[in-house]
């Protein structure tokens, strides 16, 4: 039987193949085995998503996401295999609104000892987000998060938010919240409306609107600009908010574009000779990427294999491109590619 392991290192190998260990992973496979180890909270394959910097020595961090389906309500849930929030397990397979519970871990900078937690949603319901932050152990955080939801334009949609419990409150000077030692513990990420993203892709003044009233402070014309350019392509925009005490923002701001989703049968539309080449080439031309970027395109795959007598697919491909900027500066790109396994009709 293949278990679990197994078909992790089944997808880490075709992904990391011809080489692409040393252009993209670097030496962090045998750490990023031992988070997934600790994130199997059911006997339901995880999501998985690979973040990968553009820029630089090659590294990787690991999210692997278990869905609400894939739980037992009255199952008795243990530290080992839930990243040690075995609570917030608990406390997520009772829930109706919510779609994934994420275990995020540092593996590229701080090992895998304390991963964050992230709850993504299936609609916009302020009561679920707080009921998630108790859960996680983040009771303090729930006034910052309703603060911020005050502040979110009307056509934002806060699809996940994130408790970082290695990190601590942006509560200092601006000067001082620009080392990791202060960035804060929680994550929000906003999806603009279709419309929205189209007004922002004609208008900037609309855009740095809406950037101000969130509260981002530190903004300049290079930071817009990117934002619109980014607005302006065929994909969906996204932004991260680092949301400290008082739902005051953190000095790390983040903007992500989806290229396609699982099951749209659309993994070639990260494409060198595509809009996504495109993309990729104007982040490179920023600074923010080098030649690796094209060989994401290499790390799709689409494998057919059984299990149990059940047909399964194998699959990987790349999902998301992000751009970070810290007290306004650009600061880095990373790359996001989603594995995993699907049931075959």
């Amino acid at each position: 039987m293949l278990s679990n392991e197994m078909l992790y290192q089944l997808i880490y190998a075709l992904a990391a193949k011809n080489g692409r260990d040393r252009v993209l992973f670097g030496d962090c496979a045998p750490q990023a085995f031992e988070a997934f180890r600790h994130s199997n909270a059911s006997s339901a394959f995880p999501e998985l998503w690979f973040e990968l910097p553009l820029l630089g020595d090659p590294w990787f961090d690991l999210h692997a996401l278990t869905s609400r389906d894939a739980l037992d309500p009255n199952a008795c849930f243990d530290p080992s295999t839930t990243g040690g929030y075995p609570e917030t397990f608990a406390w997520f397979a009772r829930q109706d609104n919510v779609r994934q519970l994420a275990l995020s871990w540092d593996i590229g900078s701080r090992g895998a000892n304390a991963p964050a937690i992230q709850l993504l949603v299936n609609s916009d319901d302020p009561m679920t987000t707080y009921g998630f932050l108790e859960a996680a152990g983040a009771p303090e955080a729930i006034e910052a998060y309703r603060t911020l939801r005050e502040r979110l334009p009307r056509d934002w949609y806060p699809c996940y938010t994130g408790v970082f419990p290695t990190r601590r409150w942006a509560d200092s000077p601006r000067e001082a919240r620009a080392t990791d030692d202060t960035v804060p513990p929680m994550h929000v990420e906003c999806i603009p409306s279709t419309k929205t993203q189209r007004a922002y892709a004609d208008d900037i003044t609309l855009l740095e609107e809406h950037l101000r009233l969130v509260g981002i402070e530190d903004m300049n014309e290079t930071l817009l600009e990117r934002c619109q350019y980014l607005a302006r392509t065929p994909f969906a925009l996204e932004f991260q908010l680092e949301v400290g005490t008082a739902g005051r923002l953190g000095s790390t701001f983040g903007a992500s574009l989806r290229f396609t989703f699982p099951g749209d049968d659309t993994e070639k539309s990260y494409r060198v000779d595509g809009a996504a080449g495109d993309l990729m080439r104007q982040v490179e031309a920023w600074g923010l990427a080098d030649e690796r970027w094209r060989t994401l395109e290499e790390t799709t795959f689409a494998k057919r294999l059984s299990r149990d007598d059940e047909d399964l697919r194998l699959y990987c491909f790349p999902t998301f491109i992000k751009l970070r900027w810290r007290d306004g500066e650009p600061l880095d790109a990373k790359a996001y590619l989603m594995a995993g396994i699907q049931a075959r009709a």
